[in-house]
Order: C-alpha cells, then sequence, then structure tokens
C-alpha cells in the first residue's frame, strides 16, 4: 500500500511541468534588433509545503524546496518580410541549460527509510525559437509562435525519488501577443500547449503516461521610469493527468497563479528582474511560492 502511495504522490509532483521553470516574462516576446545576442541567467527558489491530488490534500507533512539556475543564449536574424508590420520576420534561435537542486522532507521520509531525500545535477536542456510573423513596432503589435523542445538528456537515475532529468521528450507550441497600451504599458498574452513521450524507466521500469497540458499566462507591465518597470503576472495550467503502468492517477491539473516582477536597467546593456509568483489555487501538484531572478545582457 506504502509502494502504491509513493508512486501516486511521485505522480504528481512530475505533473507539474518543469518547463514552466522558464515561463515567459512580459514583453520577452517583444524582439530585440536583428544582430543581436542576448545572455541571460536565471536563479528560481521554489518552495512548497502543500501537496494536491485532485481537489484533495495528500498527506499532513509535505515539504520541498527546489533551486534552479538556467543559462541561456539567444541570437536574433532577420529572414526576410513580416506579414504585418516592417520589424521584419525575426527569429530568434535559442538554448537553454538548467541546473538544480532538490530536497524532500517530511511525506517523503517515510518512503525514503526515515530520512530526507536530496539530489543535484544537471537537467534537461531545452531547444526553441520564436518566429515574428507580426512584428510591427511602430504600432506596439508583436506575434511571435515558438516551438519548444525538451532533450532528454539531463542526469537521471531510475532508482532515485526524484532525478534532475525527466527522461522523456517535451514538445511545447507557443505563440505570444504583445500590444503596447499608450506610452508606457504592454500587455502579454501567451498560450501553449506541452506534449510529453513515455519515461519507461520510472521509479525502476515502471511506464509513466502523461496527457498534455494547456499553459497560457497574461503579464500587464507599466514603466515607471525610463530604467524601471513592474508588471503583473498571471498564469494558468490544465490538463496533464499521469499515468503510471496505464493506471490512471486522477491528478488533472486546474492550477492558477499570480505574480509580480519589477525590472530595471542597469547601464545600457544590462537589465535586472525579480520577481515572486504565489500558485494560490492547486486541484493537482504542489502549491509553490517561486522567488525569481534574472540578469540580462544584450550586445
Amino acid at each position: 500500500m506504502k509502494k502504491l502511495f509513493f508512486i501516486a504522490v511521485m505522480g504528481l509532483l512530475l505533473a507539474r511541468p518543469d518547463v514552466s521553470l522558464a515561463a515567459a516574462y512580459a514583453r520577452d516576446y517583444i524582439p530585440l534588433p536583428p544582430g543581436t545576442s542576448l545572455f541571460c541567467a536565471y536563479f528560481n527558489h521554489v518552495t512548497a509545503n502543500k501537496l494536491y491530488s485532485d481537489g484533495t490534500k495528500v498527506g499532513d507533512d509535505f515539504n520541498q524546496t527546489v533551486n534552479v539556475g538556467m543559462l541561456r543564449y539567444v541570437y536574433y536574424v532577420n529572414a526576410g518580410k513580416a506579414l504585418l508590420g516592417d520589424g521584419g520576420l525575426t527569429i530568434d534561435p535559442q538554448f537553454i541549460v538548467p541546473f538544480m537542486d532538490v530536497s524532500l522532507s517530511g511525506t517523503y521520509e517515510s518512503l525514503n527509510n526515515n530520512q530526507e531525500f536530496s539530489t543535484t545535477g544537471f537537467g534537461d536542456p531545452i531547444v526553441l525559437a520564436t518566429f515574428w510573423f507580426v512584428n510591427d513596432p511602430k504600432n506596439k503589435f508583436w506575434v511571435g509562435f515558438t516551438p519548444w523542445l525538451t532533450l532528454p538528456v539531463g542526469q537521471y537515475d531510475k532508482n532515485r525519488l526524484v532525478s534532475p532529468g525527466g527522461n522523456r521528450w517535451v514538445i511545447k507550441p507557443e505563440i505570444g501577443i504583445v500590444k503596447g497600451i499608450g506610452e508606457k504599458a504592454y500587455l502579454d498574452l501567451i498560450l501553449g500547449g506541452e506534449f510529453y513521450t513515455e519515461n519507461d524507466k520510472y521509479m525502476g521500469d515502471n511506464k509513466l503516461e502523461q496527457d498534455p497540458a494547456l499553459q497560457a499566462e497574461a503579464h500587464l507591465s507599466y514603466d515607471i521610469t525610463k530604467q524601471w518597470a513592474i508588471a503583473l503576472d498571471y498564469y494558468y495550467t490544465n490538463g496533464g493527468e499521469t499515468k503510471v503502468n496505464g493506471v490512471e492517477q486522477n491528478n488533472p491539473q486546474s492550477n492558477h497563479g499570480l505574480g509580480l516582477t519589477l525590472f530595471f536597467m542597469v547601464g545600457s546593456n544590462s537589465q535586472l528582474l525579480v520577481s515572486y509568483r504565489d500558485d494560490f489555487s492547486v486541484k493537482s501538484g504542489a502549491g509553490t511560492n517561486t522567488f525569481g531572478a534574472r540578469w540580462a545582457y544584450f550586445f
């Protein structure tokens, strides 16, 4: 019985898409000029003490801490004319390399010989590119399409509670729309869907399957000064129910999160941001709180 509960809990933990840790911030769907390179370093500190399955709290003593770092390189190129606007068809091939530290205690200790569990290592890298088929800077209007591909080459151990890698491919088509409002405000709407292959080495030689998950984001940002900006962020995830050896885990998601982000320029080529996100309404998965930071350098 404990073994079945253990597998169900792990299925819930994996149900929250890891690629969401690289979710867009406000104005990320505004392209930089062709020929520009962008380097970003991210840090996210994620904590949770509540775990849910189909709207029901699972266990009374759940503790999860995840520290995630990511390095990201982006290069902007022009590939002709856009369908709308005179900004050109801009494309930004890029890659993301994540690494993480995971610590689990409380409920997990009874499933791990009464010891706290932790692991550190490199996660699955992500390759992607945005295609801005609408690029109209004069009217402050942009629409881009981004295919994400997560490569299952991160560190993975089928005999451990959690691994930095997922041992499965993840494909995420995404579309982002940005519209300027007046002189200082912007509204971003982002919609994507994640699709997963099987993990046939889940908790030993078990098979993990996951239904597609729908993700939506909205960001409303405002320039306080020329150097400072603030954004209100909203996140939603739906679907993504998991199966272990063909058995449904009854953990479909319908999760909501709110966030606040502050941006500020450092000189003419660097931007720093700090953010906070609270997944305040969780149907399935961990109810997380995330403190984030990003340094972006463009040249």
